[in-house]
């Protein structure tokens, strides 16, 4: 047997609002990311790295400072295939 809700015109108002308060919510997120474009935020335990990977390791800290100049703020991912990176770090690309 299936359930059929019947939703009440006050009940449709209150989704509705709902809705649209997500949507402003986005929207302010988005503007917000597109506002700290090309400003990478970096925590006390992440600077503490950066300096460790600096001392130690070259291609670490350059691969990492890659990954932070090039990280998309909407969703905090980089997307690059192994070749382009292999080129942006001057290696070979099963060095990557």
């Amino acid at each position: 047997m299936q359930q059929i809700t019947v939703a009440t015109d006050a009940q449709r108002r209150i989704r509705q609002r709902e809705l649209a308060m997500l949507d402003e919510k986005e929207a302010q997120e988005r503007e917000e990311a597109r506002k700290n474009k090309g400003f990478t935020q970096v925590y006390p335990l992440g600077w503490k790295r950066i300096i460790e990977l600096a001392k130690g390791n070259a291609g670490a800290f350059g691969l990492y400072s890659f990954f932070a100049e090039n990280i998309d703020p909407t969703c905090g991912a980089v997307v690059c295939d192994q070749q382009f990176l292999a080129d942006k770090m001057n290696v070979n690309r099963r060095t990557i």
